[in-house]
């Protein structure tokens, strides 16, 4: 294949606000009318690994690639992604809080409030090593980027495959190791904490890539990106003042939400900033002294919702089982702003208005995306 500028593709976490990528990714392969994958670098932390993987593996047929993406999203329930049984549910959170009661007696217990089993099935069922060594083999995937974050070492670790000129690479609380990619990899960088173990890989452990991923662009540029078009999970507009609530303070849950809420997003969106003002300093160097500076401009574009996933998120929040729903009363999340089950709503209805979301989102900026390209 021709090879020219490298275009990465970024994908954050965000749980079932994932659906979102799909639609934003079904809508670039009707604007671009690519049959070999517009992205030669993928990246992504949690679940936005979980998409990367599997847009890498159809490199070589991005159109069938994106479609199979979402026929898979859209019959996604709950118990696809973790387990919902009443019986799981107690076992777990009855796990924890004797962690919790009873860990000065030695009593402990490795675990989250979630079961992820289905999710490791899913994984190992999807994934296809045979078609990412190929699409790396035939120059259609330059690089494959998992990030997962390190319980040991205290750093973000980017797992990555790809083209052998690609080296490792260490940073400050960062580091890229070039591997095997496995479904275990994946599912390291999609294991949430607390609601997710910790999951063992090359004997250590990780949890979710988001964690310690304070530069998310960073991998994509390691790389050898020369472009990053970026999907967010997230809108971009600030909310407008504080919300009616009583004389409480937050309750658990709405902790909960809000951290997740600024683990998934808010270093994205500070790395795009930090981006911009990079590319701006660089533009104004003068062409004859840009050869004494490592800094380079990339162009990039930043994709994300034009409309409040929470909102979709309450207004679908039934669908959730019921177990759930009792998990989320118990923490006082449910009822409140929808934040929490936009992250756990793995459900047809809730999913399906995502897609189209992050469909519609993108078909409107098709002028701006074909310039991109």
């Amino acid at each position: 294949m021709a090879q020219g500028p490298k275009t990465a593709l970024v994908l954050q976490g965000g749980g079932a606000r994932g659906a979102y990528h799909v639609g934003v990714l079904m809508a670039l392969a009707e604007i671009t009318g690519a049959r070999h994958s517009p992205f030669q670098i993928i990246c992504g932390s949690s679940v936005g690994a979980i998409n990367a993987a599997s847009i890498a593996v159809a490199a070589n047929d991005f159109q069938r690639g994106t479609e199979h993406l979402s026929s898979l999203w859209r019959g996604l329930r709950c118990n696809a992604v973790y387990n919902t049984d009443a019986l799981s549910l107690l076992l777990s959170t009855g796990r924890l809080a004797s962690t919790m009661m009873f860990g000065y007696l030695g009593f402990s217990a490795a675990g989250g409030l979630l079961d992820y089993q289905p999710l490791k099935k899913l994984l190992e069922q999807e994934f296809r090593r045979s078609h990412l060594e190929y699409a790396i083999q035939t120059k259609a995937l330059h690089a494959l980027c998992i990030t997962a974050s390190s319980y040991e070492g205290g750093q973000a670790v980017t797992f990555f495959e790809g083209d052998e000129t690609i080296s490792d690479w260490q940073r400050a609380r960062r580091m890229g190791r070039r591997v095997q990619v496995s479904p275990m990899h994946i599912l390291a960088s999609a294991a949430l904490p607390f609601a997710f173990a910790p999951v063992l890989v090359e004997g250590s452990y990780f949890g979710d890539g988001a964690l310690r991923s304070t530069s998310p662009l960073s991998p994509a540029i390691r790389t050898g990106a020369e472009r990053i078009l970026v999907i967010g999970t997230r809108d971009t507009h600030i909310d407008p003042g504080a919300r009616a609530r009583s004389k409480m303070g937050p309750t658990f849950g709405e902790v909960a939400g809000h951290s997740l809420d600024i683990l998934f997003n808010d270093n994205l969106e500070a790395d795009q900033e930090r981006m911009l003002r990079i590319n701006h300093t660089v533009a104004l160097i003068p062409e004859d002294q840009k050869d004494k500076t490592p800094l380079r401009v990339i162009d990039s574009i930043l994709l994300s919702p034009s409309k409040d996933l929470r909102t979709i998120a309450q207004a679908h929040a039934s669908d959730l089982p019921r177990t759930v729903r009792m998990l989320l009363r118990s923490s006082g999340a449910w009822g409140g702003d929808g934040r929490l089950e936009s992250y756990l709503l793995f459900e047809p209805g809730y999913i399906g208005d995502l897609i189209d979301l992050g469909y519609n989102d993108t078909m409107a900026q098709a002028a701006t995306i074909e310039r991109f390209f």
